[in-house]
């Protein structure tokens, strides 16, 4: 019979009714994980096969979800550790993948722990992480049919495609026929540096959408700074839905599991008449109507009250300085270069 993680003795042998091939018949307590054995001797937070048992019947636990809990900070926090994997993860998979067949409740959240064990996967010995890979990929026929379920697998699926290389041609396939994808799914093929089928004109609908959130916004303008049309007009929307932050914010959109690289595209800022209001030895800052503006200006030789023209992003962000001297002579400070041209 199951008892709760933060009860269970260490794992002898028992049976679980109902899971083939019965979590107790490994000797868990030769398999290491972060805080050594991993049969429960170092405390419960380390007995994976109570925790595999609990999620197996999810079901039954979902009045008591701090045990759902605890199970899954044993695997996320046994199994792997800041980043390192440890080998238990290649007994761990099987029993996850068996989970996953029986439509588990939790099953969008075991999708994204097998995804974090690939992407920590070259944090095991060579062996073991071939060996890892070729577990996950083995799988690859379940593992695409998570496509288009949610955005936690889509999100699990994305990582699993750009880890495991045995998976990426199913993922690609899946994409090229398929009639809509989600944030997750572009910012993959970001990753991966594809653009199969329809994705560019879904990714347009997506940036375009009067429905879509600011996380497939700025999803799908990523992957349009990269595989997008060149049009003026249309890489002044996509910079307009690329705020600064969008690389943390997209990082966070992806719990994490890998940080998609944004691109911002270069489109010619908007002028405004500007007077200067403060000068430092490494920034002026100026006022455009009733908003203040810092830019970064080491050396400026300007003074408080001089008038000049600034350039700004559509999210604000100073890009070029443009002074004019009495004589009609013009110069411009770009603050990207940090270079002068007159």
């Amino acid at each position: 019979m199951l008892r709760a993680v933060g009860r269970f003795d260490p794992t002898g042998p028992v049976d679980v009714p109902g899971l083939e091939h019965s979590v107790a018949n490994l000797s868990w307590g030769v398999l290491t994980g972060a805080l050594g054995p991993s049969d429960g001797t170092a405390g419960a937070a380390s007995n994976v096969p109570s925790a595999l048992g609990v999620l197996r019947h999810a079901v039954i636990y979902s009045g008591l979800p701090t045990e759902i809990e605890d199970a899954f900070g044993v695997l996320e926090q046994h199994v792997i550790l800041n980043g390192q994997l440890y080998p238990v993860a290649l007994a761990t998979l099987p029993f996850l993948f068996d989970t996953l067949r029986r439509k588990s409740p939790v099953g969008g959240r075991i999708a994204e722990v097998i995804a974090r064990y690939a992407s920590a996967a070259d944090t095991l010995d060579k062996s073991l992480s071939q060996r890892l890979l070729v577990i996950i990929g083995d799988h690859a026929g379940e593992i695409v049919r998570w496509f288009g379920r949610g955005p936690t697998y889509d999100r699990a699926l994305g990582a699993l495609a750009i880890n495991v290389p045995a998976l990426r041609e199913v993922f690609l396939a899946a994409v090229e026929g398929a009639e809509r994808v989600s944030p997750e799914v572009l910012l993959a093929l970001l990753q991966l540096g594809e653009a199969p089928g329809e994705s560019v004109e879904l990714a347009m609908a997506m940036l375009d959408g009067a429905d879509s959130t600011d996380a497939a916004r700025m999803s799908a303008a990523a992957f349009l700074a990269k595989f997008g049309a060149q049009e003026a007009d249309v890489r002044a929307r996509i910079a307009a839905a690329l705020p600064p932050s969008a690389a943390g914010a997209l990082r966070r959109h992806l719990h994490a599991l890998w940080t998609p690289v944004v691109s911002r595209p270069s489109v010619a800022p908007k002028l405004y008449d500007a007077e200067v209001v403060f000068t430092g030895k490494k920034l002026v800052v100026v006022r455009t109507g009733t908003k203040s503006v810092t830019l970064p200006w080491t050396g400026a030789e300007v003074a408080k009250g001089d008038r000049l023209q600034v350039g700004l992003t559509s999210h604000g962000e100073p890009k070029l300085a443009v002074l004019t001297d009495w004589d009609g002579n013009v110069r411009v400070i770009d603050f990207d270069a940090g270079a002068q041209a007159g």
